[in-house]
């Protein structure tokens, strides 16, 4: 199996008054493309330019930590013919770079992958005034200890992981049971009532942790609002909400029903709630069948 390292630098599509292109940091850019494809909102094409052909590609693992792991390939005869992309954006001890490894002779011209990488991110980058090119490194460095150092760094980042709950090894369990209620419940001071069956023990874990060490009615009901909001669970009654999470005195009825009433909007301009509707997305969209 053969590596080779490539630089990420990124530049401003449009020249500056007197035609220099302008350099940028486009780390940031870079990390909501990977969240939209993991997530399939706006996926990487992967084409190669002699020819035209459309490649497979699979994440090997969850991106964190600024890292992603990308198998792009084909499938000859039903296997999977593939070349693996390592994409660090953490910057933990270089600055962002794409490692390409070929596992396969048949799928191993890594600059021609690398022509891919390029041209499918800068398709998703147009429009940003940002395009990025890859240089190769010339000199040896320790990405593999950097790319797993980063990884696990990103744990510490997380507010909460769902593979704490039940790992990869139980997906296919986890998605062989999920299911929707039929009915809606109504009145019920059980929270359990309220949540996706099958996945009641993630929705509770993540509320738990976003919620206990919340004292005022606005930080607290920023993960109840994004569940509902989003679809993750029913609206939860405000007995059930008091009873699991012991917040009597804390929030009123009233209160509560104006945060969790979607003909409302009392989260409008609030970073805070962007950044716990984007957790939401990212941690759930893969583990909770629509």
């Amino acid at each position: 199996m053969k590596f080779k390292v490539f630089f990420v630098r990124y530049v401003q599509s449009m020249p500056d008054l007197f035609g220099n292109v302008v350099p940028v940091d486009g780390t940031d850019a870079l990390k909501p493309v990977i969240i939209n494809d993991f997530l399939k909102r706006k996926e990487l094409s992967f084409v190669n330019p002699r020819n035209g052909k459309t490649y497979h590609r699979h994440y090997a693992i969850m991106p964190q930590g600024g890292v992603a792991v990308i198998d792009v390939g084909e499938y000859v005869d039903g296997n999977f013919m593939y070349a693996t992309v390592g994409i660090n954006l953490s910057r933990n001890q270089y600055q962002p770079y794409i490692v390409i490894g070929c596992h396969h002779k048949e799928f191993s011209d890594i600059n021609l992958i690398a022509n891919m990488v390029t041209q499918s991110l800068n398709w998703v980058l147009t429009g940003t005034n940002t395009t990025v090119k890859l240089e190769a490194c010339h000199k040896p460095i320790a990405w593999e200890k950097d790319i797993l150092h980063s990884y696990m760094k990103g744990m510490d980042n997380r507010m909460f992981n769902p593979m704490n709950v039940f790992g990869y090894e139980m997906l296919d369990e986890k998605f062989m049971s999920m299911g929707k209620r039929k009915t809606r419940p109504r009145n019920s001071h059980e929270i359990l009532d309220f949540l996706i069956a099958g996945s009641e023990d993630v929705l509770l874990a993540w509320l738990h942790s976003m919620v206990d060490d919340k004292n005022h009615p606005k930080d607290m009901m920023r993960p109840v609002r994004a569940l509902i909001e989003l679809k993750r669970t029913y609206k939860i009654s405000y007995d059930a909400f008091i009873k699991e999470f012991n917040k009597a005195g804390m929030i009123s009825r009233t209160t509560y029903n104006d945060y969790v009433n979607l003909a409302k909007e009392p989260y409008f301009d609030d970073e805070k709630y962007a950044k716990v509707m984007q957790y939401v997305e990212e941690y759930f969209s893969f583990c909770i069948k629509e």
